[in-house]
This record gives C-alpha cells, structure tokens and sequence, in this order.
C-alpha cells in the first residue's frame, strides 16, 4: 500500500492545490485512501492500537465503529501509542528536561511539543517531518496576500515577531525555533512580561508579521487603538486559542491594512482549517476528518451546535490521533460558502470544558460563558477579563483596564450586571465578586477566559 506521505513535498504541494480544484468528491476519495493507510499503519506498529482495534478489518471498518480516544487514554497509555518504539516518556523527560533544547530533533528525527494541562490533562506529541511537510504544502490554500502586503512585508525586511511563552516545549515556541533562526529578522518577545514592555519591543522592532496568541493580541490591538502601541504590521496570526468574531473585529480595527490569517490547529494538528474572509473555517477534508457529536458522543447534524468533536488526523504516523475527543464545540454549516471554497465550512464556539457548574437550590445548572458575555463592555474601559468559578456558589471576576479609565467604578459596574445575569439565570445562591488581581496566564502563557478551579 502506498502512503501520499512518502511521495515528497512536492507532490503533497501539488496534490494539496488538485484537491481543492476537484472539489468534494476528489476529497473524500483522498480522506478514505489515507484513513485505510492510517489504521493499517496505527494497528502494525502501535501495541496500544493493536489491542484496542483487535478483530477490526482496517480496509472495510466504518470509521464510527472505530473506538473512541482523548489524552487522558493516550498518555496513560504513552509507551504503547507510538509506532516507534524508541518515542517513550522516560525519553520524552530527559529531552524536555532542557529547555534550550525547545525545536531541536527528538531522537534525531522529530518536532516535540507539550500542552500545558489546559483542559486538565497535559500532554506531550512529537510530529515527523512529513505531517511537517503536509502541513506547509497546506499553507497554499490560505487566499493569497496582494501586493500591498507583500511590499510592506519586503520592505520591512520580512521581520516577525512572535509573542509568546519564552520557556518550555510547547508548539508555538517549539515549531518557530524550528523553523526560524532568531537573529536580526525574527524575535521571541515573552507574554509573561508587562504590556508595557511589550509595546515598547515591538515599537522598536517594527514587525512585518506578528504572531501570538489570540488572547494576547486582543491586549495588543487594544494598545494600538489607544495609541501605546503604534506599529503596522503586514500579516498578524493568531494561533492557539478560538478567535471570536468580536476579537477578530477587534484586530481588523486596530490594523486595518494587515491581513490577518487565522487558521484552526492544535498540537494533535497542526492545520486543520483556515478562516475565510466570511468568518468561516474550512476543513482540510482530505488530511483532516472532523466528527461533530452531542454530548452521548452521538453524531450532531448539520446546522447545529455539537457538544463536542472527534478529530482524526489522517497525516500523522508516529503518534495515531485518532477519533480523537478534541473537546471544542463546532457547528458544520452543511452548506456552500460564499467565498468560493468548497471545503466543508464551519464555526468553532470555543472548548466544551468551558461549560461551568453551579449548585443553587440543591441543583446543579450548567452554564456557558457565552450567557455572561453582555456583562462583559469593552467599550466601559475593559482591556481584558477573565471569568472564575471558585467554587460551585462563587464565581469571581478579573479585570485588566484601561489605566485611564475609573477602575473602581468599572468593577462595580460590571459585577452588578454579572450579578443580574446570574440571577437571571435563577443561580440565586451564586455569589458574585471582582477580584483586585489581574487576569491569570496559564503554564503555557495564554489568557483563558474562563478558568474553573473545581
């Protein structure tokens, strides 16, 4: 059986572009041919998968009778996941022990990224050079940049800037390293640092493209709207977090001229959609399958909200991904975009473990963060926030303002409108408070908007 894998970057280039122009049926055909490839390979060298998909047919299987897998099964399991066998976590902890070791080869051979735990497990991937590959021939398809966009590109001599956990071996970190030399041209700024700082690096390095996490530049545009940060640059990536329409907004306004590239990824994979300029994702459907399924892990239809999403990722090897619970929520449009591309189209709300628990008269209610939104007033003088549920009766609040703004009042005037919310969401015995401190990075340097301390 021949794998599109060993067929080299150039191939995976072209047939990325081929795929595309022959629209969904030529996808399909290309995902089902390298689901076979994936199971035959995953069953053969993986002990972990051998035993979990025992008395399974990899060439006739429905990929909804193949069992399900998270990252807490697979790390449990880590010593038995990898198909090859030299990828072990004690291996894995004496490389990582070295930090300055971050986007150097693994055993020689592979791209090693750890999660920080966000989602409550944390986790440690490594990535071969032809999902590396796959995931730069995938690049072609974002829309191509103008000539305005190249020119200023070019004419600030390619400089990028990235904003972003300075230690550790997390993927954003770990791939720029890789892929970038940091010298004259690129530079790693540390989100850890005061905003202040930050603007005053990027003011002086004068980016052509900047990279961050999508939390971290809604702080950014914020600065740039208010006239502390003051720089223009040509391409601005998120990355990392889900970009809301109101975030993305938010950075259309404070760079109008930049084309901003968002595209939907993860350390199980690294590209699995780019968002159009209708605001839409368009799945990678010939490397990347998406199942969207409701909370008894039952297939959602088209048109509506999933509780949550199983990904397998058809382009990687050494570690299989697959029917994988990703966690996010995402709704499947089911329908043709208007911006012309026919990969399949769809919307990501954000990670299901967002949901927050409350107890009020001897129930629990679960709540999304979405329901607490319009208490939330950028426009108040608001630069960021955070939700917290201390616990099931305490749901706290933490600000970041704008330092010319009253915060004082800011604070009480939002947690009144929080407070109406919950109560208007019958939590009656749900305190509400806004705590002095400021918004909490996680391990890995990001903001979370909501954060659940159980």
């Amino acid at each position: 059986m021949v794998d599109d894998l060993d067929l080299g970057v150039r191939w995976l280039r072209r047939d990325a572009g081929k795929a595309v122009s022959e629209g969904l049926p030529g996808v399909h055909v290309r995902a089902d041919r390298r689901l076979r490839t994936l199971l035959h390979g995953a069953m053969a060298g993986s002990p972990f998968y051998a035993e979990l998909y025992r008395g399974m047919d990899p060439d006739t299987v429905r990929l909804a009778d193949v069992p399900r897998t998270d990252k807490a099964l697979l790390m449990s399991q880590f010593d038995a996941w990898a198909t090859d066998r030299r990828v072990t976590s004690a291996a894995v902890g004496e490389f990582t022990r070295d930090d300055s070791a971050a986007g150097q080869r693994f055993l020689g051979d592979y791209l090693l990224s750890e999660t920080s735990g966000t989602s409550g497990t944390t986790g440690a991937f490594v990535t071969e050079d032809t999902a590396v590959a796959v995931v730069l021939a995938l690049r072609s398809r974002a829309a191509r940049v103008g000539p305005r966009t190249v020119l200023q590109t070019v004419g600030k001599r390619g400089r990028t800037a990235m904003v972003i956990n300075v230690r550790g071996h997390h993927l954003g970190r770990a791939f720029f390293l890789r892929e970038n030399t940091v010298g004259r041209n690129s530079r790693i700024l540390s989100v850890a640092d005061p905003i202040e700082q930050i603007c005053r690096d990027l003011n002086e390095f004068d980016p052509a493209v900047l990279n961050s996490y999508g939390s971290a530049l809604q702080l950014l545009a914020h600065e740039q709207i208010a006239g502390r940060l003051h720089i223009e640059p040509a391409i601005v990536m998120p990355y990392g977090e889900t970009i809301t329409a109101a975030a993305l907004t938010m950075l259309r306004t404070a760079w109008p001229r930049a084309r901003v590239i968002d595209r939907y990824a993860a350390n199980e994979c690294m590209f699995m959609a780019i968002r159009c300029a209708g605001g839409l994702y368009h799945l990678n459907a010939d490397w990347v399958i998406l199942e969207p399924v409701d909370a008894q892990g039952r297939p959602t239809p088209l048109g509506e909200q999933s509780h949550g999403v199983l990904l397998t990722n058809l382009f990687r090897r050494v570690q299989p991904v697959i029917r994988y619970e990703l966690g996010d929520s995402i709704r499947m449009t089911g329908r043709s975009c208007g911006c012309g591309n026919p990969l399949p189209a769809f919307e990501v709300s954000g990670r299901t473990g967002e949901i927050m628990y409350f107890e009020t008269d001897g129930r629990e209610h679960g709540v999304s963060p979405t329901a607490l939104q319009p208490a939330i007033d950028p426009a108040a003088g608001i630069t960021q926030f955070q939700v917290i549920r201390e616990n099931p009766r305490h749901l706290s609040l933490r600000l970041r303002t704008d330092p010319a703004a009253d915060r004082a009042v800011i604070a009480e005037t939002t947690r009144q409108s929080l407070a109406d919310i919950v109560t208007g969401l019958g939590l009656h015995d749900v305190l509400v408070t806004v705590s002095d401190q400021l918004p909490e990075q996680t391990r890995g340097g990001k903001y979370l908007t909501v954060v659940d301390r159980g």
